[in-house]
């Protein structure tokens, strides 16, 4: 069914649009997702509407259509007129790790079923093209060999479609009504947040639609800033396994127990040396009696980190002291490995601090 004509449908579209990108921007919390950009710059701009990253490093460039004019389904020439093959085959050349989708409630069955088939063939070009293609219904032969004709492929030269395997293993047709896209977002809602599945609901819809998030990063660190704004607080289940709410967690941890003097921070010439360092990716030993003010540069470092959304851990090593290796000591902190590996996994590209304050309880 079409929409309503006017402004109705366009009100429509962008619903299904913001609802897709506040899903994926849920998986940034359930670290599915690394990050997650909306209407990307550049060469990630051409057919994108949300550039996800995933936490394996994948990046997938996504397209979401709610209709399709006043057709129920997608056929081959739709998808040739919206030029959704030409981009796709750019974005796909680039590297190997990039994957493509069209996101819809209309059904495609033919492309769906070429990406499974894709993904479940022997290898072997005879098998692929020869049973899996050719021993199918002539409707369905047409629209591979149209689908090749699209992306520039000569279903006849084996390299071709070799090609076109490697296409399609790395096309994704998703299909999601826009009654389950809202079930998906409010169940995934109620599972990460403590507070009123409307209440973040909302707070979610205004950072799509009135944040300046346009061709930026959309990370946890982003995420987190945003919610502790808005005074929404995120679930922390037992057995949980995500990474960034145990940081968070560690990290209010070694906060709680300072208390700055009355007149507040006092700005030390080490501050700025321990900040030139982080910007250099350098390590910094901090020494000095007691009363120096040790503990109020490495709280300055913290508010640092927080201002600049640099994803950062602090532990004192006489609360949590380290046993046997950093991947066990990492386990015993309940992260998934060492601490290095676990801030790594949320940061990426980013630079992230580390913070290992009472160094002398190891002796």
């Amino acid at each position: 069914m079409p929409f309503e004509k006017g402004g109705r449908a366009d009100k429509q579209g962008n619903k299904y649009e913001i609802n897709c990108i506040i899903y994926e921007i849920l998986k940034i919390l359930d670290e599915t997702n690394y990050g997650v950009i909306v209407e990307a710059l550049g060469a990630d701009e051409l057919g994108t509407d949300i550039l996800v990253t995933a936490f394996d490093g994948q990046k997938e460039h996504q397209q979401c259509k709610a209709r399709n004019a006043s057709k129920e389904h997608w056929d081959i020439s739709d998808l040739k007129a919206k030029d959704i093959f030409s981009t796709w085959k750019v974005q796909l050349n680039r590297d190997n790790s990039r994957r493509v989708s069209l996101v819809s409630p209309m059904a495609c069955s033919f492309l769906f079923d070429l990406h499974n088939r894709a993904c479940n063939t022997s290898g072997k070009i005879e098998d692929f093209y020869s049973i899996q293609i050719m021993k199918s219904s002539k409707e369905f032969q047409k629209f591979y060999k149209s689908f090749c004709v699209a992306m520039d492929l000569d279903c006849d030269k084996d390299v071709d479609v070799l090609k076109s395997i490697d296409y399609l293993k790395r096309i994704f047709y998703k299909q999601i009504s826009e009654y389950e896209l809202q079930e998906r977002v409010n169940q995934n809602i109620q599972y990460l947040f403590s507070s009123e599945q409307k209440v973040v609901y909302n707070a979610l819809l205004s950072f799509v639609v009135a944040e300046d998030i346009l061709g930026k990063q959309i990370t946890q660190s982003v995420l987190c800033d945003y919610f502790i704004k808005q005074g929404i607080v995120l679930r922390l289940k037992d057995g949980d396994k995500r990474i960034a709410p145990r940081i968070n967690e560690i990290n209010r941890e070694y906060r709680e127990n300072f208390r700055a003097l009355q007149g507040g921070l006092i700005h030390r010439e080490e501050f700025d040396d321990c900040i030139k360092a982080i910007e250099n990716e350098k390590s910094t030993i901090i020494s000095g009696s007691a009363g120096y003010g040790k503990s109020g540069c490495t709280e300055a470092i913290l508010n640092y980190c927080e201002e600049r959304k640099l994803p950062y851990i602090a532990i004192k090593l006489d609360r949590r002291i380290p046993h046997k290796n950093c991947e066990i000591w990492g386990h015993e902190l309940g992260l998934p490995g060492s601490i290095v590996h676990s801030i790594h996994c949320i940061s990426r590209n980013e630079n992230a601090v580390i913070i290992l304050d009472q160094l002398d309880a190891l002796r």
